[in-house]
């Protein structure tokens, strides 16, 4: 026995129904078997990480956008100057200021055409209404220079049961201002214009039949326009009248118009596979599952199941990969 097929280490001994022991042969290992059991799932799992590879190439967006750092250089008095040039290609998605002037604040707009930028400066000046003598009327003069406008305003007046605001509408008439009040008491909403203020009288008047005090703040934003960048001349040329502080700089964000329109129209494509990525990587699993279930069910199996198992433990490795570049393409 010990050189034949019925060898112990061929055999296993089971108790049979007259209280026997019957040696019964040992299911032989078919590693083919074993690579079927894995190899389906882990098929399931590696195509669609070469799938969202594939659409992965295909998106152009991180091509799509360049960033430019305009940096400054001081040519005369207050007067800086700085260079950029658009290619034929790009487009401007849009332009922003930064600034260590905790004084001031920065916008940058540009035109619908890209031909031009403009560099806005808003600064902050507090305006102190004074009460007349028996009254509740509070007043004071204020004007703007030359190029300034109103960007803004709040009434700094402490009321627990009321709040101030500010209403100008910049495209009818952007040299005045209103100063309304809202209140809210027993269910009811109320509002009702209580100041304002315009450039021809030169003058903040505010009464809203309350005592404040002898003087209340008015907080009012002044916006102007200190630089310009032109796209026939290719240069910034900024002046707001002062030094501007070290860490001035202009940032560009621009778009190559032909790369985004090729990215576009892969859009289909690269959904397309995404779609079939998602769906073999999340029927990978499942199919390693069933594959265990009939591996250690059927006859002759057991291979199927062990390589499904291995397969199984694999699969979070192999799914984060795929689902970070499927991500990533879909962005």
């Amino acid at each position: 026995m010990a050189g034949s097929p019925m060898a112990q280490d061929n055999v296993k001994f089971v108790m049979g129904p007259n209280g026997q022991m019957i040696a019964i042969q040992k299911e032989p290992f078919v590693w083919k078997k074993f690579f079927i059991g894995s190899g389906v799932p882990v098929f399931l799992m590696v195509i669609p990480l070469f799938l969202s590879l594939y659409a992965d190439s295909m998106s152009n967006w991180d091509d799509d956008y360049e960033y430019e750092n305009i940096d400054f250089e001081l040519v005369n008095g207050t007067a800086y100057t700085g260079s950029f040039t658009l290619e034929s290609s790009m487009v401007i998605e849009w332009c922003s200021v930064s600034s260590y002037n905790n004084s001031a604040w920065y916008e940058c707009h540009h035109a619908s055409d890209d031909s031009e930028m403009h560099i806005h400066q808003i600064l902050s000046d507090v305006v102190t209404l004074v009460r007349e003598n028996g009254t509740t009327i509070y007043s004071a003069n204020f004007s703007l220079q030359e190029g300034q406008s109103i960007d803004d305003c709040d009434a700094e007046v402490r009321n627990d049961d009321a709040w101030y605001y500010c209403y100008m509408d910049r495209e009818s008439n952007a040299d005045e201002f209103q100063i309304y009040k809202d209140t809210w008491a027993n269910g009811d909403y109320n509002t009702e214009q209580v100041g304002h203020w315009n450039a021809t009288s030169g003058e903040i008047q505010f009464d809203d039949g309350e005592d404040h005090g002898m003087d209340i703040d008015l907080r009012i934003y002044i916006e102007q326009e200190i630089g310009q960048w032109t796209a026939a001349t290719g240069a910034f040329n900024i002046d707001s009248g002062d030094q501007l502080d070290d860490g001035f700089r202009v940032t560009i964000e621009t778009m190559d118009r032909e790369l985004y329109e090729q990215t576009e129209g892969d859009r289909g494509t690269i959904d397309m596979l995404i779609g079939i990525s998602m769906f073999m990587c999340c029927s990978a699993p499942i199919v390693a599952i069933g594959m265990i279930i009939y591996g250690f069910a059927a006859t002759g199996g057991k291979p199927i199941g062990i390589g499904a198992v291995v397969a199984l433990v694999a699969y979070p490795v192999i799914g984060f990969f795929t689902m970070i570049t499927s991500m990533t393409a879909s962005w």
